[in-house]
């Protein structure tokens, strides 16, 4: 099985990219953390699909020098696969790029991986019980 995950969207300003995605498209505020220094917010679709995550503080960068691959702000988006140690091979086999090392998170491996234009995303291990639903 292979499968898109969540949407991750790095901002600039949350409070106005919170009121773009919940106000403006309509999507429903999951999860939300803010403090001094950061912020995050989970927001979910009104029927289906991946949620959409922003993350917060992140620099804007001049359109003159783009940043290295897997820098932010950029949309970053979770491909979860059930054969992930294959899925990271064949990737990498394919001109892909891994950016930082195999970590866990919650019982699940994590790895962020960069397509051959520098586009990041994070490949997911998609547990065996997440496969039935």
């Amino acid at each position: 099985m292979l499968c898109i995950g969540d949407v991750h969207i790095y901002v600039s300003d949350f409070t106005l990219a919170l009121r773009f995605w919940a106000d403006g498209l309509g999507l429903e505020v999951a999860e939300k953390e803010v403090s001094r220094h950061s912020a995050y917010a989970r927001l979910d679709f009104p029927d289906c699909g991946p949620s959409i995550c922003l993350w917060w503080p992140v620099e804007p960068w001049d359109a003159a020098q783009p940043p290295p691959p897997g820098k932010y702000p950029t949309i970053r988006f979770d491909v979860a696969a059930s054969d992930f140690d294959t899925t990271l091979l064949r990737l990498l086999e394919h001109g892909g790029q891994q950016l930082d090392e195999i970590q866990n998170y919650a019982g699940l491996r994590t790895v962020t991986v960069a397509d051959p234009d520098g586009n990041a995303f994070e490949l997911l291990e998609l547990r065996e019980a997440d496969q039935d639903q």
